[in-house]
């Protein structure tokens, strides 16, 4: 349980408390790094002290703060030498899984389910606080790290969105976000038919520009790959509720 809400916190940490200007700056400023950095040690720090022991919450402090930094930093290193936008992708995946990859390990070799501190005691007596925190970590997901997923997903593949105002695409972000959520729910709610009028009423509020080519490509692009994230996020949380 722990580990869960130790991802749940690297993910708002590390998407929705650093705007996307923040995560664009910090490609080539080492100062705009070390922001988005501090931000991530005092989120992490009031996470750790909060629900493990104090010595452990230390450790723990330490090792992913620590990480963290390093991670980004070789991160920014890489980038601005290899500016490809495939290799941006590759990094932006691996960034994230080495990120988790070091949370579940400090979890499991310091056994911190078991090192818990003041406030975990207080909340696990709740009945359904597993289910509880699947969910929160699910709706976690698919709001900002999906958005920032389908961003980079766009640029790998050389989506061009020049054309695109920032108006719009502030609002397609929104909807998308917006879209995630309904299908999550519905999943949950094992309502899958009702999906499709989803889609539909999307479509519909779209159909005059799904007559420009280039705007149909990337409406389906991102459709789908917002839809999948959606469905396969909760299919797989789902079984484990």
């Amino acid at each position: 349980m722990i580990t869960n809400i130790l991802i749940i916190a690297h993910m708002l940490l590390d998407f929705t408390f650093q705007s996307s200007a923040m995560a664009e700056k910090k490609k080539t400023s080492f100062k705009h790094l070390f922001i988005h950095s501090l931000i991530y040690l005092i989120g992490c720090g009031i996470v750790c002290g909060f629900f493990l022991e104090p010595n452990y919450a230390l450790i723990t402090f330490a090792i992913l703060s620590t990480s963290h930094f390093l991670i980004d930093l070789a991160r920014q290193r890489l980038e601005l030498r290899f500016t490809n936008n495939t290799f941006k992708f590759i990094a932006f995946i691996l960034d994230q899984m080495v990120h988790i990859a070091i949370i579940i390990a400090t979890s499991s070799l310091l056994k911190l389910n078991v090192q818990t501190g003041f406030f975990y005691p207080i909340i696990s007596g709740y009945e359904h606080l597993k289910d509880l925190i699947l969910c929160i970590f699910l709706f976690v997901v698919i709001w900002d790290p999906a958005s920032v997923f389908i961003k980079k997903l766009f640029e790998f593949i050389l989506i061009n969105n020049s054309s695109t105002s920032e108006n719009d695409l502030k609002m397609g972000n929104l909807i998308g976000k917006l879209e995630r959520v309904i299908v999550t729910i519905l999943v949950l709610l094992n309502q899958y038919g009702v999906i499709g009028l989803v889609l539909t009423a999307k479509s519909i509020a779209r159909f005059k520009q799904l007559e420009d080519k280039n705007f149909a490509e990337k409406y389906l692009v991102g459709t789908l790959a917002s839809l999948s994230i959606a469905l396969i996020s909760t299919i797989i949380i789902k079984s484990f509720l």
